[in-house]
Formats: structure tokens, sequence, C-alpha cells
């Protein structure tokens, strides 16, 4: 089984549909179209897995950078992007996962959000501690 990446293709494409696509090539085992979680609508990408490799490769021959609905699709397979992936963070290329960020207490935010002029604030990096002077406040 030959999994493939599938982008680029509107909003409006049904699983069936997109399996009708591939399979002018060969054998469809299954088709999973990513979509938003809350509003279920399509987010213009999924992922085809075809039975045989030979099949694949025609359907990638034949499928990247073609039209559907004025809609120039994207195919290629699914393994080459997670190969890509893990060289971009050999190259250096780093993620930041906002997830895992303090989440603000109601309190701190009362604190740092009160009017007034700050006319001194020292930025700290993670791990640091505070240290220096605090903000004066100008009377």
């Amino acid at each position: 089984m030959v999994k493939l990446f599938a982008g680029g293709f509107p909003r409006d494409l049904e699983d069936l549909e997109l399996k009708e696509i591939f399979e002018q090539f060969g054998k469809v085992e299954a088709v999973n179209i990513v979509r938003d979680k809350h509003t279920k609508i399509s987010r213009r990408f999924g992922f085809v897995d075809m039975a045989d490799e030979e099949e694949a490769r025609r359907a990638v021959a034949n499928l990247h950078e073609a039209s559907i609905d004025d809609e120039t699709i994207s195919v290629t397979f699914a393994d080459d992007r997670q190969k890509e992936k893990v060289a971009n963070k050999r190259r250096g290329a780093q993620k930041v996962d906002i997830k895992s960020r303090p989440k603000f207490k109601a309190k701190t935010y009362q604190k740092v959000s009160r009017p007034g002029e700050v006319t001194y604030q020292k930025v700290t990096r993670p791990g640091e501690g505070i240290s220096g002077r605090r903000p004066r406040k100008r009377i």
C-alpha cells in the first residue's frame, strides 16, 4: 500500500469524487479528506492509499499540477513530504509550539493591564530570573 498526498483541490470535493479521480490509475484502498474539526469544512488537502506502487506512480505523474474545477492540485508521495520535514529540522528550521506556553491567570492579567505610562521594563528570556530595577511611577 502506498500513501499519496493530494492538496489544493476545491473545498466542495467529496471523498467519493476524489476516489473516482484516483481510480482511473488503479485500485484505491482508502481516501481521507482532512476537514476542520469544528466546521467540518474541507481544508483542501487529503490522503489517498493506493494498492500498488506502480499505479501510485502513474497517478502522481498524471495528476500532479492537474486542474479540477479551475483549481490546480498537487499530488505527491506522502512519505516524501515526511522526509522533507525531517530534512528541514536538520537544516535548523525550528517550530514554536504555542500550546506549551503558560496560560495567563485573571489576576496576572489585571496586574499588567493597568493604565499608566511605563518608563522602564526589562524583558527576560525563559529560564532567567527577574533582576534589575523596577519601573518607576511618574507623579
